[in-house]
């Protein structure tokens, strides 16, 4: 083999693995939406980081009930102080259904069927198109943000951040809510 066809080869494994590197994020992403549509709470476990995750939603649901209370400028006393007392409720809540059991029970409960007969369905209709958009990028090396929001909505979207766990690995560690 030449020197040129070597350096060449060697090149070309450099870029597939960079490829391959580069496109992690997207991997996990794609497996946790697996694991949510198969109801396999175990595998999705290994892509969060659930004391990250439950910090996370603790001070955006506290900085949005701050902020609701905040936007109402003639709120009373008793408006105040029902804020601080949901604001306390808040973290206890969040540490207990943010866990790995609490999400196996969740993902273990099935979708009520709303008064449809199975002669309703037809059999070889398509499926509904999805009514979220999703658009995924990276905010730095170790850094990857999901966005999902409805489909036509001006309204924000709730963002999934994940960071890097090891060299290929990846895991959710924050939620943030509009």
């Amino acid at each position: 083999m030449s020197k040129n066809t070597k350096m060449f080869l060697f090149l070309l494994i450099v870029l597939i693995i960079g490829i391959a590197f580069y496109l992690t994020p997207y991997f996990a992403f794609y497996n946790m939406k697996k694991a949510v549509e198969d109801k396999d709470a175990d595998a999705l476990s290994d892509y969060v980081d659930y004391p990250s995750l439950r910090e996370s939603l603790k001070a955006n649901l506290n900085a949005k009930m701050i902020g609701e209370v905040a936007k109402d400028k003639e709120a009373s006393l008793f408006g105040t102080l029902g804020a601080v007392f949901a604001a306390l409720l808040i973290s206890p809540m969040v540490d207990v259904l943010i866990t790995p059991e609490s999400l196996a029970v969740l993902m273990k409960v099935e979708k009520p069927q709303l008064d449809k007969s199975k002669s309703d369905l037809k059999p070889n209709s398509q499926p509904e198109r999805s009514k979220t958009e999703i658009s995924r990028s990276y905010n730095s090396v170790n850094r990857f943000v999901v966005k999902v929001k409805e489909k036509g909505s001006g309204e924000e979207p709730v963002e999934l951040l994940f960071r890097r766990d090891g060299l290929i690995s990846w895991k959710l560690y924050a939620v943030r809510i509009p």
